[in-house]
């Protein structure tokens, strides 16, 4: 038999036959609790909004008849009378006059300033703007300037160049055989940027996770990760107890799994302390996920590091607050067990001259 979130994992469950065992009004009530949110872009626009129209359907749609009574109603529609009657360049009502403190009408006079005694005639920048490098070193040598310097300040400096970083080289069939065989060496797991690895070869990597004890970091950020992946890691998390830090940034978890994710993570058995879900498929979750994610990591007691975005102050605020509160239990719990060096003795830096001078 099957309770809560590993129903979903079971392999005779199948969702039509528990859809159709439901009764009407719980169906109704399902469809109502998924259309509480107008934000979640997975959900048809037609149920992503309660309101349910219990009227009568008047006929078919005719979308030749729909758009003529819509211009005829435009058209019929009485115009507004305006108070001011437009007129071409003439701005109606107040209109806004900035306010600056004397602060800022000096840098405002000082800008002018520099670039009224910097401004060249016409004739002088044109000749510029046709100059080339040989009559730029020419001229720095009529004024007496040194040649590299002026073309330095006359052209802009090159773009730099940063080599890319080097392309990820983990063994995904291999990491997964170390994960499931808990091989004692695998500590820290990099999937970082790897495209092509399948959903089921995620999944076997997160049931792995069940009964590893050794894996204390898992990077798995771009990697095309999606909701049901992520469901036998919620599954996975709740049994777990080495782990310490997930990071799936930009990858495609929808919303509610997101909160599931965090829900998992709340049970106070694993013992991740820090985890990054930024960037994913769906910017703005709506607030009833947001508060689902903030009421998941309230009653987590271990949590300290959180990477997401959050849309609402509120939900932030709540979030921001109850994580300083972790930090400080766990530094007061050091404190307890004495894990605090003794204090030193202070000495001031030493700066540059006093050590030209030894």
């Amino acid at each position: 038999m099957h309770f809560g979130r590993d129903i979903l994992s079971a392999p005779d469950v199948d969702l039509e036959d528990l859809l159709s065992a439901l009764a009407p009004s719980e169906v109704t009530a399902l469809v109502e609790e998924m259309a509480a949110d107008p934000d979640d872009k997975h959900l048809p626009a037609s149920v992503r909004t309660a309101y349910n129209c219990k009227k009568e359907a008047t006929g078919p749609l005719n979308r030749d008849s729909l758009i003529n009574f819509i211009n005829e109603e435009g058209i019929n529609a009485p115009e507004r009378e305006e108070a001011v009657k437009f007129e071409a360049g003439v701005k109606r009502g107040k209109v806004f006059v900035p306010k600056y403190d004397e602060a800022e009408l000096a840098a405002m006079k000082r800008k002018e300033e520099i670039a009224e005694a910097t401004r060249l005639d016409d004739d002088e920048e044109a000749a510029l703007a046709e100059a080339t490098t040989e009559d730029l070193m020419t001229l720095a040598e009529i004024l007496g300037s040194n040649p590299q310097e002026f073309i330095m300040e006359a052209y802009s400096d090159p773009l730099k160049y940063y080599e890319p970083d080097p392309p990820n080289t983990t063994d995904v069939k291999e990491s997964i055989k170390k994960i499931n065989s808990n091989d004692k060496d695998l500590k820290d797991l990099n999937l970082n940027n790897i495209a092509g690895i399948s959903e089921a070869d995620f999944c076997d990597l997160f049931e792995g996770l069940r009964e590893n004890n050794n894996l204390v970091r898992l990077s798995a950020a771009n990697c095309d990760i999606n909701d049901f992946a992520i469901a036998t890691l919620c599954l996975a998390v709740e049994k777990n107890t080495s782990i310490k830090s997930i990071n799936l940034e930009s990858n495609r978890i929808g919303p509610d799994t997101l909160a599931s994710l965090f829900e998992a993570l709340s049970n106070n058995v694993n013992g991740v302390v820090e985890i990054h879900v930024s960037n994913q498929a769906q910017a703005h979750m709506g607030y009833r996920v947001e508060s689902r994610i903030a009421k998941a990591i309230q009653e987590n007691r271990q949590l300290l590091k959180v990477g997401l975005r959050f849309e609402f102050t509120e939900v932030m605020d709540k979030v921001v607050a109850h994580l300083i509160g972790n930090i400080d239990s766990v530094r007061k719990d050091r404190v307890k067990s004495g894990g605090v060096s003794e204090k030193k003795e202070w000495k001031p830096a030493r700066v540059l001259d006093e050590e030209d001078d030894e």
